[in-house]
């Protein structure tokens, strides 16, 4: 698990290096007070099956979604991909500590500085690595203001994927 100095902690902006990009992921269900509902289908109404799911989602990724483990090992393959923009600096909201007059101390991520410009290929990055390991060779996907779409199309690159990117028809017809 990463900890954080507590010297750190008294900073306005925190960045850690490379050799502690988490190695983890935190899995918040095992934490909840009582079980998430089931998806639902929204054809039928009833509880999602997994293999209604399968041709949408890579095992590992269902695996996850279900797990009641606390820690997810992230496999060294995406740390690698990672290391390209992480890790991202940690900043404290100083003046929203002051604003609010809370003794709390407010600390924020900046994920803008990924190459897309989001946070995900936080999560890309992972999906596209598992998809790679299951033989898939491309991917293809859906993105509204495009965010997500560049996330895959980027982080197919890694792992040697093509990827195909629609943008649904409400955004396209937004867009000037």
């Amino acid at each position: 698990m990463l900890s954080v100095e507590v010297q750190k902690m008294s900073q306005v902006k925190v960045v850690l290096t490379e050799e502690e990009i988490p190695r983890q992921w935190y899995n918040i269900v095992p934490d909840l007070p009582a079980p998430l509902p089931p998806f639902i289908n929204p054809v039928t109404r009833e509880p999602v099956r997994p293999e209604e799911l399968a041709f949408l989602f890579a095992k590992e990724c269902m695996k996850q979604e279900g797990s009641q483990e606390r820690w997810i090992d992230i496999p060294h393959e995406v740390r690698e991909a990672y290391r390209s923009w992480r890790p991202t600096p940690l900043y404290r909201a100083t003046h929203l500590e002051k604003y609010l007059k809370t003794p709390a101390k407010i600390y924020y991520k900046y994920e803008g500085v990924s190459p897309p410009g989001s946070h995900k290929p936080n999560t890309a990055v992972a999906q596209a690595y598992y998809i790679m390991k299951e033989g898939m060779e491309r991917i293809t996907t859906e993105t509204g203001a495009g965010q997500w779409g560049c996330a895959l199309a980027f982080s197919s690159m890694f792992f040697g994927m093509e990827s195909t990117v629609y943008m649904v028809a409400a955004s396209y017809h937004q867009k000037p």
